[in-house]
């Protein structure tokens, strides 16, 4: 037999460029669909953002044209237990966005109708008096007018989910390669012909990228550019408090709540800090108008080279999963700002302490909305990026749709708002709201 080299290659049907909860399902759907897949991660399977953020699983408040696709996936949620034969921590609780303002609730109403008559949801919206019915330990002195509220969103454990199917996809016959990033996409002739790990080539006609934010420099260096920027967020966890329970997820003031499986409250505030980097220049026109609709949901740390350059410790988090090689810092200000309304918000419970806090890489576009789908040009090339910190919740049925669509079928669930190419046409933007 001769020897392994470091330029032996082998064929795939489908290889699968990122471990996070969307590759993983990629992943796991195609292997059960019959097709050979590779699954390549860099470091470990839910180490980046789908092992960082909330946990919420909510088809509230989305942007239409992406609810179709957390519709299914909440479908896919309800019944993923007894699918993988592992525990993801789901609960069907239901998500809860309270109101502060008259014009607070009045776009909660307009959501609201559109979910119920278009897209057939259980979402209602809730006077004062029965918002305080469902939440009894809210509190009274924060001017709570009324929520919006949709029972039949949920919620799962990040790094549980993730891995449970990353590990139900070695059962179906998933092959992974971790510890070693994609180099490079290769092409020939206008179709994908495999993927480069370091020197070694792995050969495939079909290549879902889910790389978060590894995800732009591959693409661009087949042709497609995307202006997918990077978004650092921060997430902390109190001590767990078992006597006091809240099952919906809850969004207040700037901060989204939410208990675990352990009775600790994960809590986060909307918003980031961006990074600067060498080439923030790219995408710069892209999100001018992001910067000023609302200058506050996104910080610029111009101190970041220099922070890179002198290297900063960071202690490592008391989560179930190791974090990626970047070791991301955690900003202080807003794990003391998401404190602080969690104590406004449930005084019940303003005795607990902060026991660890962490931070992820928000891969993000300008419209908010990921991007789904089909690269035109270059056959057999799948991406699925830019969910802007809400891509844990749809994350199952957007592996679905690529596992689908690698198959040669049709997406299950509308997507047709979501393709990758929509950038064509020059820049625009909003105001993102992550970390959900």
């Amino acid at each position: 037999m001769a020897p392994l080299t470091a330029t032996a290659s082998r064929d795939f049907d489908l290889i699968v460029i990122g471990g996070g909860i969307i590759g993983c399902a990629a992943a796991l759907y195609a292997a059960q669909q019959g097709m050979t897949c590779l699954l390549v991660e860099r470091d470990m399977p839910g180490s980046a953002q789908s092992g960082r953020n909330l946990g919420f699983v909510r088809q509230q408040s989305r942007d239409f044209p992406e609810l179709a696709l957390m519709i299914g996936a909440v479908r896919l949620w309800e019944g993923a237990e007894a699918a993988l034969g592992r525990s993801v921590g789901w609960r069907q609780g239901g998500n809860l966005s309270l109101a502060f303002t008259e014009e607070e609730m009045e776009t909660r109403r307009i959501w609201q109708t559109r979910g119920v008559e278009e897209f057939g949801l259980d979402t209602r919206i809730l006077s004062r008096v029965q918002t305080h019915d469902l939440l009894p330990h809210l509190s009274t002195d924060i001017g709570i007018l009324g929520a919006m509220y949709t029972p039949s969103d949920g919620q799962a454990e990040p790094p549980r989910a993730t891995r449970a199917f990353f590990e139900a996809g070695l059962d179906a016959g998933v092959t992974a390669s971790l510890g070693g990033a994609v180099t490079r996409i290769e092409t020939s002739g206008g179709q994908v012909s495999g993927v480069r790990v370091g020197e070694r080539l792995y050969r495939t006609r079909t290549v879902v990228c889910a790389a978060g934010t590894g995800s732009a420099a591959l693409l661009r260096a087949v042709g497609l550019t995307l202006p997918q920027e990077r978004i650092r967020a921060t997430v902390a966890r109190t001590l767990p408090r078992t006597d006091l329970r809240l099952d919906p997820c809850l969004s207040g003031l700037q901060t989204g709540i939410r208990q675990d499986v352990s009775g600790a409250f994960v809590i986060s505030v909307a918003g980031g800090e961006y990074d600067l980097r060498p080439d923030s220049w790219r995408n710069m026109r892209w999100y001018a108008k992001t910067r000023k609709e609302n200058p506050e949901a996104v910080r610029i740390n111009y101190l970041a080279p220099l922070q890179r350059f002198l290297g900063r410790k960071v202690a490592p988090p008391l989560t179930d999963i190791p974090p990626t090689r970047e070791y991301v810092p955690t900003d202080a200000t807003r794990a003391q700002q998401a404190l602080d309304d969690f104590r406004r918000i449930l005084p019940a419970a303003s005795d607990l302490v902060v026991e660890t806090c962490w931070a992820g890489i928000i891969d993000t576009l300008p419209d908010v909305l990921p991007a789904l789908g089909q690269i035109e040009g270059v056959a057999g090339l799948l991406v699925a990026t830019g969910f802007s910190g809400h891509g844990f919740g749809p994350g199952p049925m957007a592996g679905k749709v690529l596992a689908e669509l690698a198959a040669g079928r049709d997406a299950p669930v509308d997507i047709s708002e979501l393709s990758p190419m929509r950038f064509r046409g020059g820049p625009h933007g909003r105001s993102p709201v992550l970390s959900r």
